[in-house]
């Protein structure tokens, strides 16, 4: 009894808490920031804040390539909560809306979905919204303030039966890139979940490594 208690715990733990926390990467904020032109690596350590986030910790990484006109990136990530340590892997894609060179601002059309499976457990998440992007005017440092309202739809697959649910969630942050091609980003995640609501933070490292036709980013 005490064996199918702890995994029944472990299941609820996976597929009920880390799922409508997650983003793209398993246990990590939803990070729909606008990438910078070029191709970008970069690596994020998440933490759950409260009691319906599982206070678990996470890291991960993600390849985005930044275009003109839309981005694009996948990665994977470890989610190590009590008693479900596993792995997710996942991506995402946004468009960009054409408003203009000289506006401050970028709007895109974002989504994502990340996988996860663990001793039988299944988790898709897809979030999927609008991001806007704010550039702080600098003469040397890039500085990309953002915020993403999203609507976020979970299913569950617990072998003996599935659920799904659809919920409203966002993440917002800032982005800072430094003229040699490295930069840090800082990301909060809110999802509105009936009986609890995961709220997440996450900070990480990036570097850009500029290409031709990329365009020019943010």
């Amino acid at each position: 009894m005490k064996a199918v208690a702890r995994f029944s715990l472990a299941a609820l733990a996976l597929g009920l808490v880390a799922a409508p926390a997650s983003a793209q990467l398993l246990g990590l904020p939803v990070v729909f920031a606008p990438a910078s032109a070029g191709i970008t690596i970069g690596g994020m350590f998440g933490r759950g804040l409260n009691d319906a986030s599982g206070k678990a910790n996470s890291a991960g990484g993600m390849l985005t390539y930044g275009g003109g006109m839309f981005q694009v990136g996948a990665g994977a990530s470890y989610f190590d909560f009590d008693l479900a340590k596993t792995i997710s892997f996942g991506g995402n894609v946004g468009v960009n809306l054409p408003l203009g060179p000289s506006l401050p601002v970028k709007i895109m059309i974002v989504g994502g979905a990340s996988y996860a499976s663990k001793n039988g457990v299944k988790t898709l998440f897809i979030p999927g919204g609008v991001t806007f992007g704010f550039n702080v005017p600098s003469t040397s440092v890039s500085v990309t303030p953002w915020v993403s309202p999203q609507i976020r739809y979970t299913r569950i697959d617990l072998g003996a039966g599935s659920g799904s649910s659809t919920d409203f969630g966002g993440s917002g942050g800032i982005s800072i890139g430094l003229p040699m091609g490295v930069g840090f980003d800082v990301a909060l995640d809110y999802t509105n979940v009936s009986g609890g609501s995961p709220f997440l933070v996450g900070a990480g490292i990036h570097y850009t490594i500029k290409t031709p036709g990329s365009g020019t980013g943010m």
